[in-house]
Parts: structure tokens; sequence; C-alpha cells
């Protein structure tokens, strides 16, 4: 018995003194830092890391495309002491990967991929079910029953975001209808400002969109006295403050904290994250002043609901030209968040 509790706490010892082992690690970012969306949210992430593991040294870089040179910057930051990498767009995962492969010795973990090796991960928040719930903030707050929604590329990821919100707010008003205009981009702000005016001018009181930054379509959306709901970091709040209702955004400290003491605890292994509302990895932004507590309460309610286990995505669900998308007794989890080749009932787009 001795013994036994000699090994538990010389275990506990070693996690402690894992945390105060010097790590550094390389953070490239699709964007600018401060974008008010997706790039801000990964930022508030590594500064809340840094926070909480003062040993932790972090390399940075901006605006690193999808391309051969994101692996040229990943492998500088390497030669620099590197020892976790965090690559955190979509198209870094081919890159990272290669790296991977010939640095065994360093971490590497990816936002949104599939590629797993033992010093390879992935992560993402399971945004789809909590869409759901910001369908039924637009359902509550939109008067004419329609939104606009703003989406950068219709892989099956943001397809699926779209259903859920447009399933959500049906669930209140079962005459919603959701437009959804494709700019072909994740960050195009030029394309973002035309969408977002044209959605308003086709009757759209409420807009919403799943882009690198919500700021031109949240900003487009108050000038022109219209409701907003944001998406990706939940500081976007401070561009409505009028007609800002709520928001979905990742709170990815967590996650980055426990993934850099793993490293230096030496117990990292590379698998797939996906975790939602219920693991904070996606948290529901505060409501804007506009938004009475009614309508507050019936939000948080969803929110809790989908926390505790609830799916949207439960047959019978019909697409948008009338079939049937999924049958009574069919259902989709988190795991087919990439599968979404329809568009649900009601939405106005095409998915290719």
């Amino acid at each position: 018995m001795k013994k036994l509790l000699l090994v538990i706490l010389a275990l506990l010892a070693g996690s402690v003194f894992a945390q105060d082992k010097p790590l550094t690690v390389g953070v490239i970012y699709i964007g600018t830092a401060n974008d008010y969306g997706y790039n801000r949210a990964m930022k508030d992430g590594v500064e809340a890391m840094k926070k909480a593991l003062p040993a932790v040294s972090v390399l940075e870089a901006e605006n690193v495309p999808e391309t051969a040179e994101s692996e040229r910057i990943m492998s500088a930051m390497i030669s620099k002491g590197a020892k976790l990498i965090m690559a955190t767009s979509f198209g870094h995962q081919e890159f990272a990967n290669s790296l991977a492969r010939s640095n065994p010795g360093v971490t590497f973990v990816h936002a949104g991929g599939w590629m797993i090796r033992d010093n390879f991960g992935t992560f993402f928040g399971a945004t789809q079910t909590a869409w759901y719930a910001l369908g039924v903030a637009a359902g509550h707050m939109s008067k004419a029953g329609k939104a606009g929604f703003v989406a950068g590329v219709p892989i099956g990821y943001v397809v699926g975001n779209i259903n859920a919100f447009q399933l959500g707010a049906r669930s209140v008003n079962p005459k919603f209808v959701t437009r959804v205009v494709v700019t072909g981009g994740w960050s195009d702000k030029v394309k973002e400002a035309a969408a977002a005016n044209a959605l308003i001018d086709q009757g759209a009181d409420v807009l919403t969109m799943h882009v690198d930054s919500p700021a031109t379509v949240i900003q487009i959306a108050e000038n022109r006295g219209i409701y907003s709901i944001g998406f990706q970091s939940v500081e976007a709040r401070a561009l409505a403050p009028k007609g800002w209702i709520t928001g979905l955004g990742f709170n990815w400290a967590p996650y980055m904290t426990r993934t850099a003491q793993e490293v230096m605890a030496g117990t990292f292994k590379g698998k797939m994250v996906r975790e939602g509302l219920k693991e904070q990895m996606l948290v529901l932004a505060p409501f804007g002043d506009a938004v009475p507590q009614p309508v507050r309460d019936a939000v948080n309610a969803t929110a809790a609901k989908i926390a505790d286990g609830f799916t949207p995505f439960k047959g019978p669900i019909k697409d948008n030209t009338g079939a049937y998308a999924l049958r009574e007794g069919e259902a989709m989890t988190n795991a087919d968040m990439g599968k979404f080749d329809w568009y649900a009932e009601g939405i106005v787009g095409r998915v290719r």
C-alpha cells in the first residue's frame, strides 16, 4: 500500500512539474488575429494558454496562406525550437501533416481536419447542433420571418450549420425562410458586403454568417437597422450596439492548455477532438440590449437542451426540393458534420 501511494505521489508530482517545463508553441493564423472572428477566437485561446502556463512561449504568424508557404513558416518555427505547432485553418492540414511525418519529435494539432498520427491530432467545435439555438433566436426576433446567411465556402460543415439554424428558426416560425449567398472564400470583404446588402434588399431583417470575420456583415446590418447574429468570436457583439441578438463563439483555451500540458508531460497522442456546448468549447455570446427576457430564456433553454444531447438532425426532415433528406428513424451526429450535401426545407439556395 505504501509503495502504491509513493507511485501515485510521484505521478502527481510529475504532472505538476511538467507544467513548469519550458515549451515553445508555434501558431499560424489564416488572417489577422484581431478580426472579431475566427482568428480572434484562436488568439484569445492562445493568450489564455500562455496565462495558464507561464512556462509556455509562443511564436505566431498571421495571414498565413493555405499553400506551401504555410509549411515553410511552420518549418521555421520548428527550427526556432517549437515542439507544438497549432495550424488553425482548414487548408493548412496537408502541409502540417507533411511536417509531422518528417518531425516525429514535434506535436501538431490542426483545426477542423481529419488526419491522425501519433504526433498529429485535430480539434474543432461541434457547431452544427449549437447553431439550432441561434435559429431559435432568429425565429423569435425576426418580424419578417426572413434571415440572410452569408456563407464562405459551402463545404458540408458549413451547410450543416445553415441547416441547424433554419431548423431552429422553423421550430419557432414554421414559415421561416433563410436565404443563402455564397461568396466562394473565407475572407472576401467586398463579396461579403455585396451579399449582405443583397440579402437585406430581398427582405431579410436578420443577418448571420459563416466566414472568417463577421465584421463586414454585422456592420452592414447595424448600419441598415436590422438584427445580426454572430459566429466565431463572442467579441463581435461590440460591432452592433443596437442590432446584436447573440452569437456562437469558440472557446479554445481549455483545449489548447490541455494539449500543451500533454506535450510537456510526454502523454500526447493524436486523436480527433470535437466538443460543443456541453464541454464549453462553444459558448453563446451575451445577448444584445434589444433582446427581451422571454427570448433570452428560450434561447438559453435550447442551448441547455443541446448541451444535454439534443440534436435537430433526426428524421423526418425534407430538403428544400421537397424530398426527404432524413426519413423517420434516420439521424446525423457530430461525426457526420462533413457529410451535409442538402439544404433543409425553407432555405433558398443551392449547395453546389
